[in-house]
């Protein structure tokens, strides 16, 4: 599945390189530059999630689990937000096939109105919390353990819940993020909130909750399994949650900055029209 994982980064790499070349003027060069690097360190770091050594570390330890998590929900989506690739990726397809998806796109209702519930803050929010929280608990984590297929399935679905909350948070063009500074410091706040309890109910456990990591002998790095999964518990608490801070502290100097007042037309200046 890793191979697959990286083949998807590479060719998205290429696509977001040939759609970005038509870019023209200084303030669009500049704009397409850091985008671009956010972008390809946000495909960096979801490669190194789902490559070896990463890969089979998680498997191993809890706290590497839990790096991986980080990277794929918390590291790679806002990262690839901010990177816009959502017409540069769409760019280098022929012009036939681009015109036949779009006719199909218009045309389905279905999908349209899909969309709609989705980029609903609320859902988005819900998909993103939930999808932590439900893969966290007990049954549901052994169950991915046991089925490579659940699990590798989990994974795309933290990546696709992280894509859509931070699009609700962040600017990408061609889209905006709707939410005023108000409401999206409300929105990250209370999702730091929840992600911190989860954290904290996994800190408070005096007996390892995971069977796999309870029962893998022999132990790596000499840490048993309720040190690693206090470990791992710590590093939910921070450094995973670091982004969701520094969304946050951002949103306050939006919400704290000045607003420009519109020019003022006076008297004299509106004589002639």
């Amino acid at each position: 599945m890793s191979v697959l994982a990286l083949t998807g980064v590479a060719v998205a790499a290429i696509l977001y390189r040939l759609g970005t070349r038509a870019a023209r003027g200084s303030r669009a060069r500049r704009e397409r530059q850091w985008r671009a690097q956010a972008f390809y360190a946000g495909l960096g770091a979801l490669a190194f999630a789902v490559a070896p050594p990463l890969d089979g570390l998680a498997d191993k330890l809890f706290w590497w689990h839990m790096v991986q998590h980080a990277l794929l929900q918390m590291v790679a989506p806002p990262l690839i937000v901010l990177g816009a690739p959502w017409l540069a990726v769409w760019r280098p397809v022929l012009l036939g096939g681009r015109r036949r998806v779009s006719r199909w796109v218009v045309r389905a209702r279905l999908l349209r109105a899909v969309s709609r519930v989705l980029a609903a803050p609320v859902v988005a929010w819900l998909l993103f919390l939930g999808s932590i929280w439900l893969s966290h608990l007990p049954a549901a984590f052994d169950f991915a353990a046991r089925h490579p297929f659940v699990h590798e399935s989990e994974h795309l679905a933290f990546l696709a819940t992280g894509l859509l909350f931070w699009s609700r948070v962040l600017d990408s063009p061609p889209f905006r993020a709707r939410l005023t500074h108000t409401r999206r410091l409300v929105f990250l706040v209370s999702a730091g909130l929840a992600e911190a309890s989860l954290s904290i109910v996994v800190l408070a456990q005096h007996a390892p909750l995971y069977t796999p990591y309870r029962t893998l002998v022999p132990r790596p790095e000499h840490l048993s399994p309720l040190a690693d999964q206090q470990l791992g518990g710590a590093i939910m608490l921070e450094p995973a949650s670091i982004p969701l801070l520094i969304a946050v502290i951002w949103s306050i100097g939006g919400l704290l900055a000045p607003r420009r007042k519109p020019p003022h037309v006076s008297s004299a200046d509106t004589a002639g029209v």
